[in-house]
C-alpha cells in the first residue's frame, strides 16, 4: 500500500475517534470472514486509507451508511453488484473481501469466480442479472440504455434500481480509494467460506 497502515499507538487527535468508530462497526458480522485489521492493530482495506483523510472519512462514511441500508434489493444481487464493480477496475481488496460475503449470500464459487473476472454467469435469478447489467452500464461511459432501464425497474421496481445505482456509486468510490493507494488484498482468515450453496 502506497500509505502506511496507521497502529493504535500512532494515530493522532483526529484519527483516533474514526479508529474507534472503525473498530465498533467492523466487529458487525458483515465484516466478518476477512482481514480488516492486521495483527498490530492497524486497519487495513479502505479503513486503512480513510484514517489518512478523517475529514473526508466522515461525511463518506455516513453515504455508505445510507446507501447500504437502502431497500428493494437482495444480498445475492447486492454481492453481485460488487463483485461486477471491483472486476471492472480490477479492485483487489473489493474482490478479496466480498468473495465471503457473496458466499455467504448463497452464491456458490464459480458464479463468484465468475463475476471476479468481470464475466456475467447465465445462471443467476432474473433480478441478479439485471443488477449485473445496470451495474455493468453505470461503469461504462454513457446513460444507461432505455430498455434496460424500463427492465430494470419493472422487475426490481424504482427501490432495487436507486439501491443498485447508488451502491455502484459507493463501491466506485470505495474502489478509486483502493485503486489510488494500490491496496492489496487482505490474507486468509480461517474460517471464511470459500464457496457458495450447491
Amino acid at each position: 500500500m502506497r500509505l502506511p497502515l496507521v497502529p493504535p499507538a500512532e494515530l493522532t487527535a483526529g484519527q483516533r475517534p474514526l479508529y474507534e468508530a472503525f473498530e465498533t462497526m467492523t466487529r458487525n458480522a458483515e465484516y466478518q470472514g476477512f482481514e480488516v485489521r492486521n495483527p498490530e492493530g492497524a486497519f487495513v482495506g479502505p479503513w486503512g486509507v480513510m484514517l489518512h483523510f478523517p475529514e473526508l472519512a466522515v461525511p463518506l462514511g455516513r453515504f455508505i451508511d445510507l446507501a447500504q441500508k437502502l431497500p428493494g434489493l437482495g444480498e445475492r444481487a447486492r454481492q453481485v453488484v460488487i463483485l461486477t464493480v471491483g472486476a471492472r477496475f480490477n479492485v483487489a481488496y473489493e474482490l478479496y473481501a466480498h468473495a465471503p460475503l457473496a458466499a455467504r449470500a448463497g452464491l456458490r464459487a464459480d458464479q463468484i469466480a465468475a463475476l471476479s473476472a468481470g464475466a456475467r454467469p447465465a445462471d443467476l435469478s432474473e433480478e441478479e442479472l439485471l443488477a449485473a447489467d445496470v451495474a455493468g452500464a453505470l461503469v461504462r461511459a454513457g446513460a444507461v440504455p432505455g430498455p434496460l432501464y424500463d427492465a430494470a425497474v419493472a422487475k426490481l421496481g424504482r427501490p432495487g434500481f436507486d439501491a443498485v445505482v447508488f451502491i455502484t456509486v459507493h463501491y466506485v468510490a470505495l474502489g478509486v480509494l483502493l485503486n489510488a493507494y494500490d491496496v492489496p488484498a487482505g490474507r486468509p482468515v480461517a474460517g471464511a467460506p470459500e464457496g457458495g450453496k450447491a
